[in-house]
């Protein structure tokens, strides 16, 4: 029989709403995605854009993202200070449309290592709509 105090879930959803684009900034940025559509276990903070570790363990995480064409876009997963994985679109003077790319990882977590997703300098990403998101859960404790 498994023991119920040994059972622990952990998992987010949340997106980017900010009724417009975001970026480009001077220097890498931390996106802030500031509404949770769930937050189970409260590890994803919406104030710094981090989630952080609540036990050792194994994790799923995944970003989205929807960028108009005017300037590059891309976003970039962090483990701490490393960047983990990428998805990035150029820009094409003359072509109206839209950009959609997105990256998932698993990974081995220990108890306190954040997680964020961060908009390279010079890269937008859309803020309007739910179209740029970032979802992590975990998958068993170590």
């Amino acid at each position: 029989m498994t023991d119920p105090s040994k059972k622990m879930s952990v998992l987010f959803t949340a997106v980017l709403q900010t009724g417009g684009n975001v970026g480009p900034f001077q220097g890498d940025t931390t996106l802030i995605f500031n509404r949770a559509i769930t937050n189970v276990g409260e590890a994803y903070d919406i104030s710094t854009g981090l989630f952080k570790a609540p036990v050792t363990g194994f994790y799923c995480f995944s970003f989205s993202y929807q960028a108009d064409k005017r300037e590059q876009s891309g976003l970039t997963l962090m483990k701490n200070d490393e960047a983990i994985v990428k998805a990035f679109n150029s820009n094409q003077p003359g072509i109206q449309h839209v950009d959609n790319a997105s990256s998932t990882a698993c990974l081995e977590l220990q108890r306190g290592d954040h997680v964020s997703v961060v908009l390279p300098k010079s890269c937008h990403v859309c803020g309007i709509g739910k179209t740029t998101s970032f979802t992590g859960f975990l998958i068993s404790k170590a």
